[in-house]
């Protein structure tokens, strides 16, 4: 016997959206779940997140901000019709959803039906009415058994990308990441959820990094020596990241383009180093979720996790702790001696480097943190992968000056926005290719200049104007700084400090000249010969060729433009 359905869960669009994605109706699962694509084994929000290189949004909050990052709109075709059960083959006597509160408010150029019922449905009912022709993407549901993820994660993906503008945040200053954080969380996202993903977001891209490792093992006929993947293996690291930006798929479809190499295959061993601030709350975070999809790990840390003072990476690591306690591929490991790091680090297939955060500064490492990130770097050389989060433990984020010794990282995920540290030719020895995880919604705040209301429409013209001064500034406040720095401790993060400083000015990141977009910075960066050595701090980190390539990297140097000239001569 049909049931009588009314449509009760709200559109997903803001004046952003370019695409518009329908369903049929909603299941009984997902009327449950009160959102879009609620049934558990339905596919949607994986393939979403396989098609964007993303962790999978869990909670109704982040499914929001994924689609809206994204500039998706979401709803259903129908607003009311009787159907039995879930089946769309059912329908009957289907009233639709008044689409043009859409249509109005976003230059929408393409619809998508999620499966063929959905399709019909909206030819039927809403093509006339709304002009636009919709194209008939496969069901994500589990009844469509037919369709395999990875054919799911193509389809989607071409069809989407061809439509979307993504929003591409501008380099901001360390001081400004901060301010933006709290601004964030004035909009009613806690710093809490920010750590969550950030974790989350290390976890993916440490993932992603071995599934490539283990496809191309597979294909290589290289194997796994007792040290971590062999160097045959890391060798083909470089091919692998051009490979992927020249046919700008993702990490999920390569590794299905690759022999069928699958997370089982793959031999992943992680070690996360993690210190006592913010950053430090990102990796254990992050050991949570490698753990629970069934890497071994290892957590190294300095203090025990009741020692940790700032807030909220206290909880994140009691919480984190708690849930690897018991864990056969799990294990705490606090203060370590030398020896006891080594056989740590023995056999890992990846490191995590979460030590300090964006508020380092300084010329020298203090102890024990010297000895934790030369083990990772020796952990490198014999073939391991090393993630960083943020910035490289003894980067400057502000500046790019490396201490000494700093990591040397073959992937930095840094949070929110780049920053102007991460973009000048030093750093890139250190960084590797950086990331930017996109772990809240930071658009419209930009369009805003830095209020929670108004237009979404005018942009931070300021920061335009200020733009080609912001890394001459950065220069000359870094010796300033370093003046004035002698040890640090390590564990000093900008996301421990960003909330009291914010606090007291109670605004939120202002549309003003501490704003630099990505262009403005990489130019600036190349500077006059004469100016860069009347700078000459930084740390070069071994002896290069003449063309800039630094011997040590076994990565083809990307973006080509930074190293075709030497940028120390």
């Amino acid at each position: 016997m049909p049931d009588h359905v009314v449509h009760t869960i709200e559109p997903v669009f803001d004046s952003r959206s370019r695409v518009l994605v329908l369903g049929s109706v909603p299941s009984p699962k997902s009327r449950e779940a009160g959102f879009f694509y609620g049934h558990p084994q339905n596919r949607f929000w994986r393939v979403l997140a396989a098609v964007f290189d993303e962790p999978v949004a869990r909670s109704v909050a982040e499914k929001r901000d994924l689609l809206l990052r994204k500039h998706i709109a979401l709803w259903d075709v129908v607003r009311s019709c009787d159907i039995e059960g879930a089946s769309d083959a059912s329908i009957r006597n289907a009233e639709p959803n008044d689409l043009a509160r859409i249509f109005d408010a976003a230059d929408i150029r393409a619809v998508f039906c999620t499966g063929a019922k959905a399709g019909e449905l909206y030819a039927r009912l809403c093509e006339q009415r709304y002009g636009t022709p919709c194209t008939v993407l496969p069901s994500t549901s589990p009844a469509n058994a037919k369709a395999s993820f990875e054919t799911l994660v193509q389809t989607y993906g071409t069809a989407l990308r061809e439509h979307l503008d993504p929003f591409d945040p501008p380099v901001l200053n360390v001081h400004d990441v901060a301010e933006l954080e709290h601004a964030i969380e004035r909009c009613g996202t806690p710093l809490e959820k920010l750590m969550e993903r950030a974790g989350r977001a290390l976890a993916h891209a440490t993932e992603r990094l071995m599934e490539r490792t283990n496809a191309q093992m597979r294909v290589s006929g290289s194997k796994t020596t007792a040290n971590g993947p062999s160097s045959q293996a890391r060798l083909q690291r470089g091919e692998e990241a051009d490979r992927s930006h020249a046919t700008g798929k993702t990490s999920d479809e390569h590794a299905s383009d690759d022999a069928g190499a699958t997370k089982a295959d793959a031999a992943k061993r992680c070690v996360v180093l993690c210190g006592s601030g913010s950053n430090g709350g990102d990796g254990w975070i992050a050991a949570r979720e490698l753990a629970a999809s069934g890497c071994e790990v290892r957590v190294v840390s300095a203090v025990a996790v009741e020692d940790i003072a700032a807030q909220p990476a206290r909880s994140a690591a009691q919480a984190a702790a708690e849930a690897l306690r018991g864990k056969g591929n799990a294990s705490i490991i606090v203060n370590p001696d030398e020896e006891s790091l080594e056989r740590a680090l023995d056999g890992a297939d990846a490191v995590i480097d979460a030590l300090f955060g964006t508020g380092f500064s300084g010329t020298q490492i203090r102890a024990p943190f010297d000895a934790w990130i030369d083990a990772c770097n020796k952990q490198r050389e014999r073939g391991a992968y090393v993630v960083a989060a943020d910035v490289p433990s003894g980067l400057s984020a502000q500046t790019g000056r490396a201490a000494r010794p700093c990591i040397k990282a073959d992937v930095t995920v840094t949070m929110l926005a780049s920053k102007p540290g991460l973009e000048t030719p030093y750093a890139f020895a250190f960084c590797g290719n950086v990331s930017v995880a996109p772990i809240a919604d930071i658009e419209p705040l930009f369009a805003r200049g830095g209020n929670t209301g108004g237009n979404a429409s005018a942009a931070p013209a300021a920061a335009r104007g200020h733009a080609e001064d912001a890394m001459s500034a950065a220069h000359a406040n870094a010796d300033e700084k370093a003046a004035n720095a002698s040890d640090e401790a390590p564990e000093e993060d900008a996301h421990a400090c960003a909330k009291q400083a914010c606090m007291k000015k109670g605004r939120a990141p202002e549309g003003t000249a501490a704003l630099q977009t990505r262009s403005a910075n990489r130019k600036s960066a190349r500077r006059p010969e004469a100016e860069q050595n009347g700078r000459g701090e930084f740390f070069r980190p071994e002896a290069e060729d003449d063309d800039g390539y630094d011997p040590y990297s076994d990565r083809r140097p990307e973006p080509e433009p930074l190293f075709q000239r030497d940028p120390w001569r």
